[in-house]
């Protein structure tokens, strides 16, 4: 998630400096104030397979803003099949999106 946003931006300002003669880059992205997501398989199997969901927010601690560092109303990780089902339909997506398919651009990062 965090690479894809970083490359978005990266290409942006590529454009404004071979558009607009920009110098130095003119967008960016902080990872401070970025969120991600990772789900791993745990089991295997259609109907019995599990995966660990965690969601991390911000990527970078924050003391100053957050006691622990992080938000902990965004801030989780569970085990089960709905993870599993959630890797298998970004899956789906991902290769849909992949193929630049017809409304590709509207799938997420």
């Amino acid at each position: 998630m965090p690479s894809g946003i970083m490359g978005r931006v990266v290409a942006l300002s590529i454009v404004d400096m071979i558009e607009h003669g920009a110098t130095s880059p003119s967008h960016g992205a902080s990872m401070s104030t970025m969120g991600a997501a990772c789900v791993a398989s745990a089991g295997a199997g259609f109907w019995r397979g599990s995966a660990a969901s965690m969601t991390m927010y911000p990527i970078v601690p924050d003391f100053e803003r957050y006691r622990q560092g992080r938000d902990l109303r965004y801030t989780f990780g569970e085990i089960g099949s709905a993870g599993h089902w959630i890797k298998k339909i970004l899956h789906h997506l991902f290769i849909y999106k992949a193929k630049a398919r017809l409304g590709w651009w509207l799938i997420p990062e």
